[in-house]
């Protein structure tokens, strides 16, 4: 029982830490997105997003699942209590992960001409030299945190956040402000990139986990293991790739104009940017979770999970989705500037479409947890080949529209279709009543915002749509009776993750909506 209750102090913890995390880097990347934006315009800004995308195939294509077999295995071996196998599971995976992508780095730099060539010229072949080098850098620190992930222990990132992401930002402002272009924000992440591995290398020493790389070996039923699991991971990332990561910038940078490009990544930076915050805060929580309660077991913790999961995610998801989907040229014309306006349709259909892929995440946390990925295989390459060819016919004729009408198509079936198979597979139930509460609150939300707009389309009405939007939809979810019995209890166990004083916001949050809730079931 006090074990039960410390992995779920563990998890609103976390989750906690997850969400100021995320609001920390929203706030952060989204003043460096819009002055990196303002001043490098649209086409310096496409081109610049490319070269990061290009560079991100292969980190996560080098990754070849190994970290997502670092953050499983060692939740899995400490929910086991299995403690003494955690660094050999680190340093097993850092050394293959070394020489691959050494390998890999040297052929891309040779090659770093060819590859400008094809998008746009030879010219910005150094641009590519100087992503390139950061992917050694950029893998470490990916395995680094994902053992801190497998540990649970998401305080750090916090202590990251607060530290490491101002210096970065005040890195880049300075460059600009010199002068430097694409040429200086790429030297700046290169150098941040080295960093980031120096700071997580002091974490894992300092939760005692061991990197020597001479130390005994992995035992071998444990490689085997990770072997069969990282087989089926790394399929699933070749078709995660051309699913969920701007494959179609592949055709953009071939066929359209550098403008298109950044009109597709702008639109594509907001909305996961905003949408983000919590399907990625349920991920990282979730995934070692669902490993954790997989290898101790807890079936009937996986579901309950699931089905908070959902409720919460919806809450979020659905009217942060329809409020882009209405301000989404007030979004543009007030923050990015007028020339960033050609992408508001863009944006439009991927806060649309937004609204269903951040529900996915609980169900792919769930399959790769209880290793049930193999489905994720099978349905992402269908999805990967009718995404290509969906690109091949749209993108050429319709540039940045048909990319984003591309991606809507393939993640809405991705996510509908993952959630129905593992709701099936493990017998979970969905939240169609609470579901139905959230759609009726972000309607009656989206009417006031529209009127208001309506009235004063200019920046004060885009503000005050906002703040109202926010206003009503939350008035509407407490009337509707969106909360629940369990959402006090949960927010009466996030009060006490935060120290001291800080948690009296919540508490008289807290106290209100209490207060409410007796006066419903009095009336009752």
């Amino acid at each position: 029982m006090a074990e039960g209750h410390y992995r779920g102090s563990r998890l609103i913890k976390n989750s906690v830490l997850n969400i100021l995390n995320s609001l920390i880097t929203i706030v952060v990347t989204t003043i460096t997105s819009i002055v990196v934006a303002r001043i490098l315009k649209p086409d310096n800004y496409g081109i610049y997003n490319l070269i990061l995308w290009f560079t991100g195939i292969f980190t996560w294509a080098v990754g070849m699942g190994l970290t997502h077999a670092v953050t499983k295995y060692i939740s899995e071996y400490q929910g086991r209590g299995e403690h003494e196998n955690v660094s050999a599971i680190v340093v097993f995976v850092l050394k293959i992960e070394l020489v691959l992508t050494i390998a890999v780095t040297a052929i891309l730099i040779f090659f770093k001409t060819e590859v400008a060539d094809y998008f746009f010229s030879p010219n910005e072949a150094f641009y590519f030299f100087l992503a390139f080098i950061g992917l050694v850098p950029g893998i470490v620190t990916a395995i680094f945190s994902s053992a801190i992930d497998g540990l649970q222990k998401f305080e750090y990132f916090t202590w990251f956040q607060i530290i490491v992401t101002p210096l970065s930002f005040a890195s880049k402002l300075v460059v600009l402000y010199l002068g430097f272009r694409i040429d200086g924000l790429l030297v700046v992440s290169l150098v941040f990139s080295f960093i980031n591995v120096i700071f997580f290398y002091f974490v894992l020493r300092r939760e005692e986990i061991s990197l020597n790389i001479f130390a005994n070996p992995l035992k071998k039923e444990i490689r085997t293991k990770i072997g069969k699991y990282n087989a089926t991971v790394a399929a699933i990332l070749v078709a995660d790739k051309v699913v969920w990561d701007k494959s179609e910038n592949f055709f953009l940078g071939r066929f359209c104009s550098a403008a298109q490009i950044g009109f597709y990544n702008l639109g594509f930076n907001v909305v996961q940017r905003f949408m983000s915050v919590l399907p990625s805060t349920f991920w990282r929580v979730l995934f070692p979770a669902m490993s954790g309660y997989f290898g101790s077991g807890d079936h009937d913790k996986i579901r309950r999970l699931f089905y908070l999961s959902i409720r919460y995610l919806a809450f979020f998801a659905f009217p942060a989705g329809v409020m882009g989907i209405l301000l989404s040229y007030q979004i543009l014309h007030y923050l990015y500037g007028h020339e960033y306006v050609g992408a508001k349709f863009v944006m439009q259909i991927l806060f649309f479409s937004s609204m269903f892929s951040c529900l996915s995440k609980p169900s792919s946390a769930i399959l790769y947890g209880t290793e049930r990925q193999s489905f994720i295989l099978k349905y992402g390459m269908v999805l990967a080949v009718v995404n290509i060819a969906l690109d091949i016919l749209l993108i050429k004729h319709y540039g940045a529209l048909g990319a984003a009408i591309c991606y809507a198509a393939v993640t809405i079936a991705g996510s509908t279709g993952g959630l129905i198979y593992t709701a099936r597979i493990h017998s979970l139930n969905f939240p169609f009543k609470s579901l139905f509460k959230i759609v009726f609150s972000t309607i009656i939300m989206a009417i006031s915002m529209e009127i208001i707009l309506k009235q004063n389309p200019y920046l004060p009405g885009f503000i005050l749509s906002v703040v109202v939007g926010a206003f009503v939809y939350f008035v509407s979810s407490i009337v509707l009776g969106g909360f629940e019995d369990e959402d006090y209890l949960i927010m009466q166990s996030v009060q006490t993750a935060f120290p001291g004083k800080m948690g009296r916001p919540l508490a008289a949050c807290i106290g209100f909506l209490s207060q409410f809730k007796d006066q419903e079931g009095r009336k009752g």
